[in-house]
């Protein structure tokens, strides 16, 4: 809380869509989805205001550059074998969609992007509802997920990366994220230690909310 603003929370969750959690390996994208399902249940307990961001194109991967370092492959091959032969992450297509274990609820936002970086449109989402801490979660931790943390620390967002809650296809490069580069931007905890320092907060927010409504009335 600052200057008597209470806080107020969103958990902002990239990328979860079956076509890039295809790239993890089985144990890993198991144990991901298990504890990402966790935090989105505590988080919906909590009223936390809930976005979910993914990456998805329309047919033909129209307004994708052929020279897309990262997906100007997949327009290239499209051109070639057409949609039904070649349609990651396309519109229309089940892979595209959020997974099934973290489908959104009908309140809940969905704002799709063509880009690495986060759209306009999740950021003004947030800025709207006056959202001050962000928990950041998904895939993939050295693409999706950093480029949106680094988005939330340029609008002034406390961020929290819940290390469980993240992954990359490559675990090395993940974890030299986690441990190089996240942790510029965002308070990056283990599961355990963020339950209990956002228990802590939670707390000592509506502590404060007591003492400056007790000293109003």
């Amino acid at each position: 809380m600052q200057d008597g603003t209470p806080e107020r929370y969103a958990l902002v969750i990239c990328d979860t869509q079956p076509d890039l959690l295809a790239s993890l390996e089985e144990e890993t994208r198991s144990a991901l989805l298990t504890q990402m399902k966790e935090l989105l249940q505590g988080a919906r307990r909590a009223n936390w205001f809930i976005v979910f961001s993914g990456t998805r194109f329309q047919s033909g991967y129209e307004g994708v550059s052929t020279r897309h370092r990262l997906f100007g492959g997949m327009r290239r091959l499209n051109t070639k074998v057409g949609d039904e032969k070649m349609h990651a992450l396309m519109e229309g297509y089940e892979g595209a969609e959020i997974h099934p274990s973290l489908a959104p609820l009908e309140d809940e936002v969905v704002v799709w992007r063509q880009r690495l970086c986060p759209s306009t449109e999740l950021l003004e989402a947030l800025r709207q509802r006056g959202i001050t801490k962000v928990v950041l979660a998904g895939l993939k931790t050295a693409q999706g997920v950093l480029a949106t943390c680094e988005a939330l620390a340029d609008e002034g967002h406390l961020v929290y990366v819940v290390r469980e809650c993240v992954a990359d296809s490559d675990e090395a490069r993940g974890r030299a994220v986690l441990d190089h580069v996240l942790c510029q931007y965002a308070d990056v905890l283990n599961a355990e230690a963020f339950r209990e320092q956002i228990s802590q907060e939670l707390m000592m927010d509506m502590f404060i909310a007591f003492k400056i409504a007790k000293r109003a009335g």
